[in-house]
């Protein structure tokens, strides 16, 4: 049985992922394209040319983070629930050799075809 990495965390939408993508650029290593970034109330994604960057803010006043990377290259699989008629956010669940399942919510309205599309380029 494979390991859960993180489930159900909320990670917004497009149009702050700026503030996301600012806090993960010191990160990126050479040749490393920011392609989409997201933001939540606390915590947000960035998807690049390379990796899934998950930024996760822990404790009450959010100053403590953890940012989680999931190398493409590691993933076996994805599948994504888009948001339907009742439903506030779609979802994408990865599976990876190493690190089992990684669950994320995105707001209604969050483009996941265009993250469906881009996980099906990369991969």
């Amino acid at each position: 049985m494979s390991e859960v990495l993180f489930t159900g965390l909320f990670l917004g939408d497009e149009r702050d992922g700026g503030v996301t993508a600012d806090l993960v650029r010191p990160l990126l290593v050479s040749g490393e394209e920011i392609l989409i970034a997201t933001k939540g109330l606390r915590d947000g994604a960035v998807f690049t040319n390379k990796r899934i960057v998950i930024v996760n803010r822990q404790g009450i006043t959010g100053k403590k983070i953890e940012f989680a990377s999931l190398p493409l290259r590691s993933i076996t699989a994805f599948s994504i629930e888009n948001s339907g008629t009742f439903d506030l956010d779609a979802e994408l669940k990865v599976y990876g050799s190493g690190w089992g399942r990684a669950e994320m919510q995105f707001t209604k309205g969050f483009d996941i075809k265009k993250l469906a599309d881009y996980l099906g380029q990369v991969l």
